[in-house]
């Protein structure tokens, strides 16, 4: 199997996980018309047509999967897997925040850029979603701190 098919394969598990866990988020009360279910769902989506595209075209003859590849892809779906878990308990910012840390640190990045990337993630895209777009987000642990 090439490395695309298998990422795509990875990528449909993925946007199916992403799916099921999104469906399920509710809000105490909407005022926006699609609620917070909206933006996992249509992430799914995107990640299912782009995993569907992976594996469908695959590519030429590659390379075995390196053993360090196959740890990283493995990583980053256990990654995701306790974002899913976590989003509603911790709330949006701490667990984006251990996510984009973790991912970073996959990636090869330093300790401490990991927890800058972290830190500039969560609460940015927090502030954008939340004040910019209006879309509610679960405070979680936080709570009336944001």
């Amino acid at each position: 199997m090439s490395n695309n098919r298998t990422l795509g394969a990875m990528a449909l598990l993925m946007a199916a996980i992403l799916a099921i866990f999104g469906w399920g988020l509710v809000a105490p009360f909407a005022y926006e018309p699609v609620g917070p279910r909206a933006f996992p769902m249509i992430t799914a989506l995107v990640i299912a047509i782009c995993g569907t595209i992976l594996l469908v075209q695959g590519g030429g003859d590659a390379e075995p999967i390196s053993r360090e590849t196959l740890t990283g892809i493995i990583l980053l779906s256990i990654t995701l897997l306790v974002y899913a878990f976590l989003f509603q308990r911790l709330g949006y910012v701490p667990s984006t925040f251990a996510m984009s840390a973790v991912v970073a640190l996959i990636f090869g990045a330093k300790p401490h850029q990991a927890l800058i990337s972290g830190v500039v993630l969560s609460v940015g895209s927090y502030l954008l979603f939340d004040h910019g777009l209006d879309v509610v987000l679960p405070t979680g642990i936080m709570g009336d701190l944001l």
